[in-house]
Protein backbone atom coordinates (compact mmCIF):
# COMPACT_ATOMS: atom_id res chain seq x y z
CA UNK A 1 0.00 0.00 0.00
CA UNK A 2 1.56 3.23 -1.05
CA UNK A 3 2.38 5.82 1.60
CA UNK A 4 0.67 9.05 1.09
CA UNK A 5 2.85 12.11 0.92
CA UNK A 6 0.95 13.75 3.69
CA UNK A 7 1.57 10.78 5.95
CA UNK A 8 5.28 10.73 4.99
CA UNK A 9 5.64 14.39 5.73
CA UNK A 10 3.94 13.91 9.09
CA UNK A 11 6.31 11.07 10.01
CA UNK A 12 9.36 13.09 9.06
CA UNK A 13 8.03 15.96 11.07
CA UNK A 14 7.52 13.70 14.05
CA UNK A 15 11.07 12.38 13.76
CA UNK A 16 12.47 15.86 13.37
CA UNK A 17 10.45 17.05 16.27
CA UNK A 18 11.90 14.34 18.44
CA UNK A 19 15.36 15.25 17.30
CA UNK A 20 14.79 18.84 18.15
CA UNK A 21 13.49 17.85 21.53
CA UNK A 22 16.66 15.88 22.15
CA UNK A 23 18.90 18.76 20.98
CA UNK A 24 20.29 16.96 17.96
CA UNK A 25 19.02 19.41 15.44
CA UNK A 26 18.90 23.11 15.85
CA UNK A 27 15.76 24.94 14.79
CA UNK A 28 16.15 27.34 11.92
CA UNK A 29 15.93 30.45 14.14
CA UNK A 30 18.27 29.20 16.97
CA UNK A 31 21.59 31.00 17.82
CA UNK A 32 24.74 29.36 16.40
CA UNK A 33 26.40 26.91 18.80
CA UNK A 34 29.95 27.23 17.44
CA UNK A 35 30.94 30.19 19.82
CA UNK A 36 30.67 28.04 22.90
CA UNK A 37 32.83 25.36 21.36
CA UNK A 38 35.49 27.88 20.24
CA UNK A 39 35.52 29.53 23.69
CA UNK A 40 36.22 26.23 25.40
CA UNK A 41 38.93 25.42 22.90
CA UNK A 42 40.62 28.83 23.46
CA UNK A 43 40.51 28.35 27.20
CA UNK A 44 42.10 24.95 26.82
CA UNK A 45 44.92 26.46 24.73
CA UNK A 46 45.57 29.54 26.99
CA UNK A 47 49.08 29.66 28.56
CA UNK A 48 49.35 30.04 32.29
CA UNK A 49 50.62 33.54 33.25
CA UNK A 50 54.24 33.50 34.40
CA UNK A 51 57.01 36.05 34.95
CA UNK A 52 60.12 34.73 33.25
CA UNK A 53 62.43 37.65 34.13
CA UNK A 54 61.73 40.12 36.92
CA UNK A 55 62.94 43.74 36.72
CA UNK A 56 66.59 44.26 37.65
CA UNK A 57 67.92 46.92 40.01
CA UNK A 58 69.58 49.86 38.27
CA UNK A 59 72.11 52.49 39.29
CA UNK A 60 71.68 55.82 37.50
CA UNK A 61 73.27 59.26 37.80
CA UNK A 62 70.83 61.86 39.09
CA UNK A 63 68.97 63.51 36.23
CA UNK A 64 69.35 60.53 33.90
CA UNK A 65 66.58 58.15 32.86
CA UNK A 66 66.20 54.82 34.67
CA UNK A 67 64.47 51.95 32.87
CA UNK A 68 62.89 48.79 34.27
CA UNK A 69 61.47 45.91 32.24
CA UNK A 70 59.77 42.57 32.81
CA UNK A 71 59.50 39.45 30.70
CA UNK A 72 56.43 37.25 31.01
CA UNK A 73 54.56 34.55 29.13
CA UNK A 74 50.86 33.87 28.96
CA UNK A 75 47.77 34.83 27.02
CA UNK A 76 46.20 38.27 26.78
CA UNK A 77 48.81 39.83 29.11
CA UNK A 78 48.40 43.24 30.72
CA UNK A 79 50.80 45.10 33.01
CA UNK A 80 50.61 47.48 35.96
CA UNK A 81 53.68 48.89 37.72
CA UNK A 82 53.86 49.68 41.44
CA UNK A 83 56.40 51.63 43.51
CA UNK A 84 57.40 51.60 47.16
CA UNK A 85 58.99 54.96 47.80
CA UNK A 86 61.81 55.49 50.34
CA UNK A 87 60.46 55.47 53.88
CA UNK A 88 57.17 53.80 52.86
CA UNK A 89 56.08 50.29 53.86
CA UNK A 90 53.61 49.58 51.05
CA UNK A 91 53.47 49.76 47.28
CA UNK A 92 51.39 52.29 45.35
CA UNK A 93 50.15 52.08 41.78
CA UNK A 94 52.15 54.07 39.24
CA UNK A 95 49.64 55.97 37.14
CA UNK A 96 49.81 55.22 33.43
CA UNK A 97 52.55 52.55 33.78
CA UNK A 98 50.82 49.75 31.86
CA UNK A 99 53.47 48.32 29.52
CA UNK A 100 56.21 45.75 30.06
CA UNK A 101 58.75 48.56 30.50
CA UNK A 102 58.75 51.55 32.81
CA UNK A 103 61.04 54.59 32.79
CA UNK A 104 61.55 57.25 35.44
CA UNK A 105 63.89 60.22 35.81
CA UNK A 106 66.36 59.52 38.63
CA UNK A 107 66.16 62.07 41.44
CA UNK A 108 67.75 62.00 44.86
CA UNK A 109 64.36 61.98 46.60
CA UNK A 110 63.52 58.57 45.10
CA UNK A 111 66.92 57.02 45.77
CA UNK A 112 66.20 53.56 47.16
CA UNK A 113 62.68 53.27 45.73
CA UNK A 114 61.61 49.75 44.72
CA UNK A 115 59.56 48.87 41.65
CA UNK A 116 57.56 45.78 40.73
CA UNK A 117 54.94 44.90 38.16
CA UNK A 118 51.70 42.91 38.29
CA UNK A 119 51.18 40.83 35.15
CA UNK A 120 47.62 39.71 34.45
CA UNK A 121 46.68 37.13 31.82
CA UNK A 122 43.93 34.75 30.75
CA UNK A 123 45.25 32.17 33.16
CA UNK A 124 46.17 34.02 36.33
CA UNK A 125 47.82 37.10 37.81
CA UNK A 126 51.47 37.17 38.89
CA UNK A 127 53.56 39.80 40.72
CA UNK A 128 57.22 40.13 39.80
CA UNK A 129 60.07 40.45 42.26
CA UNK A 130 60.97 44.06 43.09
CA UNK A 131 63.97 46.01 41.81
CA UNK A 132 65.75 48.92 43.47
CA UNK A 133 66.52 52.31 41.99
CA UNK A 134 69.92 53.62 43.08
CA UNK A 135 70.31 57.32 42.32
CA UNK A 136 73.95 58.37 42.22
CA UNK A 137 74.38 62.03 43.16
CA UNK A 138 77.59 64.03 43.52
CA UNK A 139 79.19 63.22 46.90
CA UNK A 140 78.37 65.47 49.81
CA UNK A 141 80.81 65.93 52.70
CA UNK A 142 79.04 65.99 56.05
CA UNK A 143 82.09 66.30 58.32
CA UNK A 144 85.46 67.63 57.15
CA UNK A 145 88.77 66.29 58.53
CA UNK A 146 89.69 67.94 61.83
CA UNK A 147 92.96 69.70 62.72
CA UNK A 148 95.47 67.50 64.52
CA UNK A 149 98.30 68.13 66.98
CA UNK A 150 100.97 65.52 67.52
CA UNK A 151 104.60 64.99 68.47
CA UNK A 152 107.07 63.64 65.98
CA UNK A 153 106.75 59.85 65.83
CA UNK A 154 103.05 59.76 66.78
CA UNK A 155 100.45 58.14 64.57
CA UNK A 156 97.91 60.68 63.35
CA UNK A 157 94.53 59.82 61.81
CA UNK A 158 92.36 62.08 59.67
CA UNK A 159 88.77 61.09 58.86
CA UNK A 160 85.93 62.40 56.72
CA UNK A 161 82.20 61.68 56.70
CA UNK A 162 80.54 61.82 53.30
CA UNK A 163 77.29 60.58 51.79
CA UNK A 164 76.73 59.15 48.33
CA UNK A 165 76.93 55.90 46.38
CA UNK A 166 80.11 54.24 45.15
CA UNK A 167 82.44 56.66 46.93
CA UNK A 168 86.21 56.61 46.55
CA UNK A 169 88.62 58.64 48.67
CA UNK A 170 91.93 60.22 47.67
CA UNK A 171 93.90 61.82 50.52
CA UNK A 172 96.46 64.55 49.83
CA UNK A 173 99.00 66.53 51.83
CA UNK A 174 100.83 69.78 51.07
CA UNK A 175 102.89 72.38 52.83
CA UNK A 176 101.02 75.59 53.51
CA UNK A 177 103.67 77.59 51.65
CA UNK A 178 103.79 75.65 48.37
CA UNK A 179 100.38 73.96 48.19
CA UNK A 180 102.08 71.28 46.11
CA UNK A 181 99.65 68.44 46.83
CA UNK A 182 101.03 64.92 47.21
CA UNK A 183 98.83 61.81 47.33
CA UNK A 184 98.88 59.83 50.56
CA UNK A 185 98.57 56.02 50.61
CA UNK A 186 95.13 54.66 51.42
CA UNK A 187 91.71 54.98 49.80
CA UNK A 188 89.33 54.70 52.76
CA UNK A 189 87.36 57.34 54.63
CA UNK A 190 90.29 57.63 57.08
CA UNK A 191 94.03 57.92 56.59
CA UNK A 192 96.79 57.43 59.17
CA UNK A 193 100.30 58.84 58.87
CA UNK A 194 103.35 59.11 61.08
CA UNK A 195 103.98 62.64 62.27
CA UNK A 196 107.39 64.11 61.43
CA UNK A 197 108.76 67.56 62.15
CA UNK A 198 109.03 68.14 58.40
CA UNK A 199 105.22 67.84 58.21
CA UNK A 200 104.63 70.61 60.72
CA UNK A 201 102.24 73.17 59.27
CA UNK A 202 101.03 70.79 56.55
CA UNK A 203 97.52 70.79 55.16
CA UNK A 204 95.64 67.51 54.71
CA UNK A 205 92.53 67.16 52.55
CA UNK A 206 90.51 64.43 50.85
CA UNK A 207 88.84 64.27 47.43
CA UNK A 208 85.63 62.23 47.54
CA UNK A 209 84.52 60.95 44.15
CA UNK A 210 81.92 58.78 42.43
CA UNK A 211 80.61 58.51 38.87
CA UNK A 212 78.42 61.58 39.37
CA UNK A 213 81.31 63.92 40.33
CA UNK A 214 83.80 64.81 43.06
CA UNK A 215 83.98 67.05 46.13
CA UNK A 216 87.03 68.32 48.03
CA UNK A 217 87.01 68.65 51.80
CA UNK A 218 88.19 71.68 53.67
CA UNK A 219 91.88 71.18 54.52
CA UNK A 220 92.89 70.18 58.04
CA UNK A 221 95.98 71.62 59.71
CA UNK A 222 98.69 69.33 61.07
CA UNK A 223 100.73 70.75 63.95
CA UNK A 224 103.76 68.58 64.77
CA UNK A 225 105.91 69.21 67.82
CA UNK A 226 109.55 68.38 67.10
CA UNK A 227 111.84 66.20 69.20
CA UNK A 228 115.59 66.23 69.82
CA UNK A 229 115.96 63.29 67.44
CA UNK A 230 113.72 64.89 64.79
CA UNK A 231 114.20 68.66 65.07
CA UNK A 232 112.69 71.34 62.87
CA UNK A 233 114.79 72.70 60.07
CA UNK A 234 116.01 76.28 60.72
CA UNK A 235 113.34 78.89 60.12
CA UNK A 236 110.39 76.54 60.77
CA UNK A 237 107.71 78.08 62.97
CA UNK A 238 106.99 76.05 66.10
CA UNK A 239 105.48 76.60 69.54
CA UNK A 240 107.06 76.68 72.98
CA UNK A 241 104.44 77.25 75.66
CA UNK A 242 102.48 80.29 74.47
CA UNK A 243 105.27 81.46 72.18
CA UNK A 244 105.11 80.79 68.45
CA UNK A 245 108.73 81.08 67.40
CA UNK A 246 111.36 80.08 64.87
CA UNK A 247 115.04 79.45 65.39
CA UNK A 248 117.13 80.36 62.38
CA UNK A 249 120.40 79.06 60.97
CA UNK A 250 123.29 79.10 63.39
CA UNK A 251 126.77 80.51 63.48
CA UNK A 252 128.69 77.47 64.72
CA UNK A 253 131.91 79.44 65.25
CA UNK A 254 130.89 82.83 66.62
CA UNK A 255 134.00 83.53 68.75
CA UNK A 256 135.00 86.56 66.69
CA UNK A 257 131.48 87.98 66.63
CA UNK A 258 131.11 87.58 70.41
CA UNK A 259 134.47 89.23 70.99
CA UNK A 260 133.45 92.14 68.74
CA UNK A 261 130.12 92.57 70.55
CA UNK A 262 131.83 93.73 73.77
CA UNK A 263 135.41 94.02 75.02
CA UNK A 264 134.13 92.68 78.33
CA UNK A 265 133.11 89.36 76.86
CA UNK A 266 135.37 86.48 77.96
CA UNK A 267 137.11 84.51 75.27
CA UNK A 268 136.00 80.93 74.74
CA UNK A 269 138.20 78.47 76.66
CA UNK A 270 140.37 76.06 74.73
CA UNK A 271 138.27 73.23 73.34
CA UNK A 272 135.04 75.28 73.45
CA UNK A 273 133.28 77.62 71.02
CA UNK A 274 130.54 80.22 71.08
CA UNK A 275 127.49 79.27 68.98
CA UNK A 276 124.80 81.83 68.15
CA UNK A 277 121.48 81.95 66.30
CA UNK A 278 118.61 84.34 65.55
CA UNK A 279 115.26 83.69 67.23
CA UNK A 280 111.96 85.06 65.92
CA UNK A 281 109.39 85.13 68.74
CA UNK A 282 105.75 86.16 68.26
CA UNK A 283 103.26 87.27 70.87
CA UNK A 284 99.68 86.52 69.85
CA UNK A 285 98.29 86.56 73.39
CA UNK A 286 95.32 88.76 74.26
CA UNK A 287 96.46 89.00 77.88
CA UNK A 288 99.78 90.81 77.70
CA UNK A 289 103.20 89.29 77.22
CA UNK A 290 103.65 85.64 78.23
CA UNK A 291 106.62 84.58 80.29
CA UNK A 292 109.59 84.16 77.95
CA UNK A 293 110.68 80.82 76.58
CA UNK A 294 114.09 79.49 77.62
CA UNK A 295 116.31 78.71 74.64
CA UNK A 296 119.41 76.55 75.08
CA UNK A 297 121.76 74.51 72.95
CA UNK A 298 121.39 70.76 73.50
CA UNK A 299 124.70 69.11 72.67
CA UNK A 300 125.13 65.65 71.22
CA UNK A 301 126.00 64.55 74.76
CA UNK A 302 122.43 65.41 75.86
CA UNK A 303 123.57 68.29 78.07
CA UNK A 304 122.22 71.85 77.73
CA UNK A 305 124.48 74.86 77.16
CA UNK A 306 123.92 78.62 77.30
CA UNK A 307 125.81 81.81 78.15
CA UNK A 308 125.80 84.05 81.19
CA UNK A 309 127.26 87.52 81.54
CA UNK A 310 127.99 87.73 77.82
CA UNK A 311 126.89 90.48 75.45
CA UNK A 312 125.77 88.75 72.28
CA UNK A 313 126.21 90.21 68.78
CA UNK A 314 123.28 91.93 67.04
CA UNK A 315 120.94 90.14 64.65
CA UNK A 316 122.79 89.63 61.33
CA UNK A 317 121.77 91.98 58.55
CA UNK A 318 120.58 89.06 56.39
CA UNK A 319 118.17 87.93 59.12
CA UNK A 320 116.94 91.47 59.76
CA UNK A 321 116.16 91.80 56.06
CA UNK A 322 114.43 88.41 55.89
CA UNK A 323 112.13 89.34 58.78
CA UNK A 324 111.78 93.05 58.00
CA UNK A 325 108.00 92.93 58.51
CA UNK A 326 108.13 90.85 61.72
CA UNK A 327 107.03 93.75 63.94
CA UNK A 328 103.83 94.15 61.91
CA UNK A 329 102.78 90.66 63.03
CA UNK A 330 103.71 91.07 66.68
CA UNK A 331 107.08 89.33 66.32
CA UNK A 332 110.57 90.36 67.42
CA UNK A 333 114.11 89.22 66.60
CA UNK A 334 116.92 88.52 69.04
CA UNK A 335 120.26 86.72 69.22
CA UNK A 336 120.65 83.65 71.42
CA UNK A 337 124.00 82.02 72.15
CA UNK A 338 125.72 79.18 73.94
CA UNK A 339 129.27 78.27 74.92
CA UNK A 340 129.75 74.55 74.32
CA UNK A 341 132.55 72.01 73.96
CA UNK A 342 133.68 71.59 70.38
CA UNK A 343 132.96 67.85 70.58
CA UNK A 344 129.18 68.30 71.09
CA UNK A 345 128.40 71.03 68.55
CA UNK A 346 128.14 69.04 65.30
CA UNK A 347 124.63 67.57 65.38
CA UNK A 348 123.48 69.73 68.31
CA UNK A 349 119.94 71.19 68.46
CA UNK A 350 118.38 74.30 69.92
CA UNK A 351 115.75 73.58 72.59
CA UNK A 352 113.06 76.21 73.29
CA UNK A 353 111.00 75.56 76.42
CA UNK A 354 107.89 77.58 77.19
CA UNK A 355 106.56 77.64 80.76
CA UNK A 356 103.16 76.25 81.65
CA UNK A 357 100.19 78.62 81.88
CA UNK A 358 96.57 78.13 82.82
CA UNK A 359 95.85 77.64 79.14
CA UNK A 360 98.84 75.62 77.92
CA UNK A 361 101.19 73.05 79.44
CA UNK A 362 104.94 73.52 79.40
CA UNK A 363 106.39 72.36 76.12
CA UNK A 364 109.73 72.14 74.34
CA UNK A 365 110.42 72.33 70.64
CA UNK A 366 113.71 71.63 68.90
CA UNK A 367 115.52 73.08 65.88
CA UNK A 368 118.61 71.74 64.15
CA UNK A 369 121.71 73.86 64.90
CA UNK A 370 123.00 73.96 61.35
CA UNK A 371 125.01 76.67 59.67
CA UNK A 372 123.54 78.89 56.98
Amino acid sequence: MPVRPTVLRAGIAAVLGGALALGFVAPANAAPQTSTVVSHEAAAKAVRTKVTASPKSVSVIAGKRAKFSVSAKGSKLSYQWYVRKPGKSSYAKVAGAKTRTYGVTAMSRIDGARYRVVVKGAKGTVTSKSAALVVVSKPKIVTDPADRQARSGDKVTFSVKAVGHGLTYTWRIASMESLDWQTLPGTGRSVTLTARSALNGSLVEVVVKNKAGKTESLPAFLDVASTASDPYTPGTMGVAGEWPLAVEHSDLDADAEVAAASPANPAAPAGSTYVTTTVVACNFSDEGTPDPATIRLRGTDGAFYTTTGVTLPPVPAAMAKKYSDAAEFGCSLSTVGALAPDSVIAGAVWAATGPATRYTPASTSYWAATAA
